[in-house]
């Protein structure tokens, strides 16, 4: 499947000027979803929060993410992984795009659980 096959999305990092792109696993016989997102600097989501696991693969830049209680800051060929019901978030650090892919432990797009303040 080429990129430009996968859905694009309209969410907050694509609308201050990044890209996401979704692959639907359950489409495929997957039970696992992937977002492959290209986040400008000073750009992340709203903290949220998932019933299923999710880990980022990061391809290039720098991002910082928020697990929990614990912060990290990761770079091309960091792994970052995030349990299931942990508020989360990341941002772009760097002055370059930040490249990642999310994998979803589930087969379908789910609405995110905002965090509560």
């Amino acid at each position: 499947m080429r990129l430009d096959e996968l859905e694009l999305l309209d969410v907050k990092v694509s609308r201050d000027g990044g890209v996401v792109r979704y692959l639907e696993g359950g489409r495929y016989g997957l039970i696992t979803s992937a977002y492959l997102a290209k986040i400008t600097p000073d750009s992340g989501p709203e903290p949220h929060a998932h019933p299923y696991a999710e880990f980022f693969i990061i391809h290039a830049g720098r991002g910082r993410y928020y697990i929990g209680d614990a912060t990290f800051e990761a770079v091309a060929g960091d792994v970052v992984v995030v349990p299931p019901q942990v508020v989360h978030h990341f941002v772009n650090v760097g002055s370059e795009p930040l490249q990642h892919t999310a994998v979803h432990e589930a087969p379908a797009r789910r609405v995110l659980r905002p965090a509560r303040p």
